[in-house]
């Protein structure tokens, strides 16, 4: 079926959108997006209904949805204000408002026919063509995950209870990370009952990644285990198991569905940048690229090599998507950051970090990652006040999104409010073992010291050392603490390892993180003698 608007066709049999007959580049999740909205125009599409139909089951955020549909408006050079194309109807969806032309035939047909008949005549040609497998149709799309029924024990309720609320409950807060998609419930149940091997499920639903578990009781403890599966070859990349004690279920669930996902988070960032590697960048879609950009700071440690490399990685990613938020916003975050602690210089890497944080805001103001990270950059900018509103935001709309919840305890410390503390010991407790963790007690321990807290800041600055050997700031962290209590030894070692990490720090650096009081009783021991003013 051709439908003409304006100068546009949609040609549901070619899958094309055109323009005075040319072509118009267009993601299929996009087109189909479109299609749903033309054939449905006699009404307003809520948007619960568009992510049923668009996402066949799988559980993914309304932000998706959003950069679908301001794709689908670029695409036609409408826009948010303009609405010529497709209008937004508040708290209720969207509609299709243009006139369109329609063969008459259509009249008899419904919009559901239509789309049903094109799909199986697209799927007919596609089929016949062998253009391409469906493994390598969905390369272009976002990773997706499977969460399993887990296994518990045979006739007792309780067990049986807690293997579906946490099978649920690991399955939403995955769905929260960005860049990944977890298929629904509904979807993966299915295989409750049914002895199948993870690559046959792989096939079945077109997964990448699967996590499955156990249930089972032991004395008076529950044993849950998790592990989670490479789809495609069968082979575990993580696995973990934990005792919860059963008169402690209730108040333990959240905190053990919370530990879980911080550590699967970090296993599959991990497993997909392998992926990536494998294939050239100028191969990688602007969600490959993002993720690339968001691991190198924990792959290579922190350098102006490795900001500016994440830095480059993420400008590819806005290239290729200038509507993707998350790489907005983590751009004005990797800028920030770098220039706060003295790694990125010159005024035109704030002009940047400024701009990319507002756009990223614009494009998708109520997602919790996207206001973490540009509440972030905000703060660390100077703009206190603005980025403690978006990261505040950020932490209600997820109270387990542990880098709003960090940086907000961050900001916090540097507005002069020691309950930021407790705000960046919470944040770091939700996600034990993030590769953050190292710049995060660097951080913390710094707060601690505004607060006349010197063991504290000590003990914490330690562990921010043990926890990455690649991250000099929390070793100059350390060396401050260490003069506090007039240790100079322990000083001059601390320096001495930031120096091993970083070769070329100077004074000016380690002035980014110490007052002028803290900076003259490092020169008054001999602490900075040989360092670059």
């Amino acid at each position: 079926m051709i439908f003409s608007f304006s100068d546009f066709q949609l040609d549901t049999y070619q899958l094309q959108l055109r323009r005075s007959g040319a072509a118009q580049p267009l993601e299929p999740l996009v087109f189909d997006l479109l299609t749903y909205l033309v054939t449905h125009r006699d009404r307003i599409v809520s948007r619960a209904e568009l992510l049923d139909q668009l996402w066949s089951g799988k559980v993914v955020s309304e932000s998706a949805l959003s950069s679908a549909i301001k794709a689908a408006r670029h695409a036609l050079g409408d826009s948010g204000q303009t609405q010529g194309f497709i209008a937004t109807f508040n708290r209720r969806g969207y509609r299709f408002v243009a006139d369109i032309d329609v063969p008459e035939p259509l009249a008899q047909i419904s919009g559901a026919d239509v789309m049903q008949q094109s799909a199986a005549e697209a799927h007919q040609e596609l089929a016949a063509a062998c253009l391409f497998s469906p493994r390598n149709e969905r390369e272009k799309e976002q990773p997706v995950l499977a969460v399993l029924p887990f296994s518990h024990g045979v006739g007792v309720d309780q067990t049986a209870w807690i293997a579906e609320v946490l099978c649920e409950d690991i399955s939403i807060h995955l769905a929260r990370i960005p860049g990944f998609l977890v298929l629904s419930r509904n979807t993966a149940s299915q295989y409750r009952q049914r002895e199948v091997s993870i690559q046959h499920i792989a096939r079945e639903l077109g997964v990448d990644y699967v996590i499955e578990g156990s249930v089972w009781p032991m004395g008076d403890n529950l044993r849950v285990g998790v592990q989670l599966l490479d789809a495609e070859s069968g082979n575990m990349l993580w696995s973990d198991r934990k005792l919860i004690p059963v008169d402690s279920l209730n108040a333990l669930e959240e905190e053990v569905v919370r530990e879980i996902v911080s550590r699967i988070e970090p296993q599959l960032n991990r497993a997909e940048l392998i992926q990536l590697r494998k294939r050239r960048t100028v191969d990688l879609g602007a969600w490959a690229l993002y993720r690339q950009g968001h691991a190198i700071l924990g792959q290579k440690g922190w350098s102006e090599e490795s900001f500016t490399e994440a830095a480059n990685l993420l400008r590819q990613a806005i290239q290729q998507d200038p509507e993707l938020a998350f790489a907005h916003a983590y751009l004005a975050l990797i800028i920030a950051i770098g220039h706060l602690v003295g790694l990125i210089r010159g005024h035109e890497w704030l002009v940047e970090a400024s701009q990319s944080a507002e756009k990223a805001v614009a494009l998708d103001g109520q997602d919790t990652d996207v206001l973490g990270y540009a509440g972030c950059a905000f703060a660390d900018m100077g703009d206190l006040q603005r980025g403690v509103g978006m990261l505040r935001r950020a932490v209600e709309l997820d109270p387990s999104n542990a880098q709003a919840m960090t940086a907000l305890g961050a900001a916090m410390i540097r507005q002069g409010d020691v309950q930021g503390i407790d705000f960046m010991l919470r944040g770091m407790k939700i996600s034990p073992r993030d590769n953050r963790r190292s710049a995060w007690g660097a951080l913390l321990a710094r707060g601690m010291l505004n607060f006349g807290q010197i063991d504290n800041a000590i003990r914490t600055a330690s562990d921010a050392c043990r926890c990455d050997d690649r991250i000099f700031l929390p070793r100059v962290v350390l060396a401050i603490a260490h003069i506090h209590e007039g240790n100079i030894p322990g000083a001059v070692d601390a320096l001495s390892d930031a120096r091993r990490i970083r070769p070329t720090l100077g004074q000016r650096e380690i002035a980014c993180f110490a007052s002028r009081a803290e900076m003259a009783l490092l020169q008054k021991g001999g602490v900075l003698a040989g360092l670059p003013s």
